[in-house]
C-alpha cells in the first residue's frame, strides 16, 4: 500500500494589521519577499533562478547575484519593478523589426535583452552571456534566431506549460470569500497534484495505474476513511 503524509500551513490575517493582508497587497516589495524567502537555501549553489513579471527587477537580481544565485526573468514594463533600467530599452522601436532581431544593454554581469517576435519582449539575465546565440523552434515559423537567454527561459517556462495543461482541470473551483481560504483550497489542488506525479514516480503506479481521477477519488477515501487500505491494493 501508499499513503501520502504533507501538513500545509496558511498563515494569512485578513484586516490592516502590520502582516495583513491589506498591507502586504500594497507593498512594491511583496513578489521580491516571496522570491528572497524561497530561495533562502539556494545561496552559494550557483543555481539559476527563473521568474515571471511581478518578481524580475534589477534590484533582487543584483542582490541575489551577491549569494551567487544567478537570474533569468521576463520584464514587463507594467508590471515589473523597472527601476535603474534605462527608459531607451522600455519604449518600443518606431522602426519596423524582423522577427529574433534584439537589443542589449549591459552593467556588468547584468544584460537588459529586447527581443522581437511578433512582439517586444524583454529579459533581464545575470546568468547567460549576451552574446551567445540561442533558436527558438515554431511549428509553423520554423527557427527564430535569439539570444541563449530567451532559449533557456522559453525552455523552462515549458514545464509550467505542461503541468497547467496535464493539471489545472483537477484544481479544487471552490471560491470562498477569505482570502485565506482560497489560498487553503489552492495549495491542498498543488499538494494533490504533486502527490499524483510522485505516485506515477514511484513502483506503486507500474502495479495499479491509477488515473489522476481516479487517484483522486482513492485519496479522498482515504483521508476520510473511507478506503479498504489492506496491502493488496
Amino acid at each position: 500500500s501508499y499513503h501520502f503524509l504533507f501538513k500545509i500551513y496558511v498563515h494569512l490575517k485578513e484586516g490592516s494589521g502590520a502582516d495583513g493582508l491589506d498591507v502586504l497587497k500594497n507593498k512594491p516589495q511583496l513578489h521580491s519577499m516571496v522570491a528572497k524567502s524561497l530561495c533562502q537555501n539556494a545561496s552559494g549553489k550557483n543555481y539559476i533562478i527563473f521568474t515571471g513579471p511581478s518578481i524580475t527587477s534589477l534590484n533582487l537580481f543584483e542582490e541575489f547575484e551577491k549569494q551567487e544565485i544567478y537570474c533569468c526573468g521576463l520584464l514587463s514594463t507594467r508590471k515589473s519593478d523597472c527601476t535603474g533600467l534605462p527608459p531607451s530599452m522600455l519604449n518600443n522601436s518606431a522602426t519596423p523589426q524582423s522577427r529574433g532581431q534584439y537589443r542589449i544593454r549591459m552593467k556588468g554581469n547584468m544584460s537588459l535583452i529586447c527581443w522581437y517576435n511578433k512582439g517586444h519582449f524583454r529579459f533581464l539575465t545575470n546568468a547567460y552571456s549576451p552574446i551567445q546565440q540561442g533558436v527558438i523552434i515554431k511549428r509553423k515559423s520554423g527557427e527564430i534566431p535569439c539570444p541563449l537567454a530567451v532559449e533557456a527561459f522559453a525552455a523552462h517556462l515549458s514545464y509550467i506549460c505542461k503541468y497547467d495543461d496535464k493539471y489545472s482541470k483537477y484544481f479544487i473551483s471552490h471560491k470562498p470569500n477569505k482570502t485565506w481560504q482560497q489560498v487553503f483550497w489552492f495549495a491542498i489542488s498543488i499538494a494533490i497534484n504533486n502527490a499524483y506525479i510522485l505516485y506515477k514516480m514511484s513502483e506503486a503506479y507500474h502495479v495499479t495505474r491509477y488515473s489522476r481521477a481516479q487517484f483522486g477519488e482513492r485519496l479522498v477515501k482515504e483521508l476520510l476513511g473511507l478506503e479498504d487500505t489492506s496491502p493488496t491494493h
